[in-house]
């Protein structure tokens, strides 16, 4: 009864060696397929600055469309663009942050998050990227994560960018600093003398207010 047993355990011991065996062998040839089939399209032949060009032609033309099918459309096939871009060149910043545009556009946060990081690993200070990252937050109403993006961009090349400046000063103004949004309204004044009026109203309104008496005020003395 007793070798019975033995032989058994043995013959068990076998079975599952070979199986394990062969089934190593099964995923190393699944493994080399998967390998072959994705190495078949060399993409050091394509040019990432074309394709980012042919990008932004589909991400432009996303924005004219005249409803919300042509829209997405257009947006997909700008998506395939830069993501080829990012296959000539896995560096390509301007292609991730692209991609991280379009997702926020189509309200895929994870994925939008996911570009944003991407670009911003390859270069933490590119302004660029910095740009629409804060952007991303803004849209969610994650103020201090899109000022320490916004601020990044600005030290880092946009520092003259109207468009910056502006936003800046506003967020400023949202998140009660007011001494840094009149400063940022300056700023934007002179660069941009189209929106002199507007911002010089905004200027007095700031004015009017009690900056002891602002919620911003008690947070730094806290």
């Amino acid at each position: 009864m007793k070798i019975c047993k033995k032989y058994f355990v043995y013959t068990v011991f076998f079975i599952l060696i070979i199986t394990s065996f062969c089934s190593a062998q099964v995923g190393a040839v699944q493994k080399g397929s998967l390998e072959y089939f994705s190495d078949r399209f060399d993409y050091s032949m394509l040019n990432p600055e074309a394709l980012n060009e042919e990008g932004d032609i589909f991400f432009e033309r996303a924005f004219s469309a005249e409803n919300k099918n042509a829209k997405e459309k257009a947006l997909r096939y700008a998506m395939r663009k830069y993501y080829l871009a990012t296959k000539a060149d896995f560096k390509n910043i301007y292609a991730y942050v692209q991609m991280g545009r379009i997702y926020d556009n189509l309200k895929r946060d994870k994925f939008a998050k996911e570009q944003f990081f991407k670009a911003t690993n390859l270069d933490y200070y590119n302004p660029y990227a910095n740009f629409y990252f804060a952007d991303y937050y803004i849209k969610r109403n994650d103020y201090n994560r899109a000022l320490r993006h916004y601020l990044l961009s600005y030290q880092n090349g946009y520092e003259n960018n109207v468009e910056l400046n502006y936003l800046l000063a506003m967020l400023y103004e949202k998140l009660g600093d007011l001494e840094n949004a009149k400063n940022f309204y300056k700023v934007s004044s002179q660069i941009n003398p189209e929106k002199a009026l507007e911002i010089q109203q905004k200027l007095e309104q700031i004015e009017s207010l009690n900056y002891d008496e602002s919620e911003y005020y008690y947070i730094i003395r806290e």
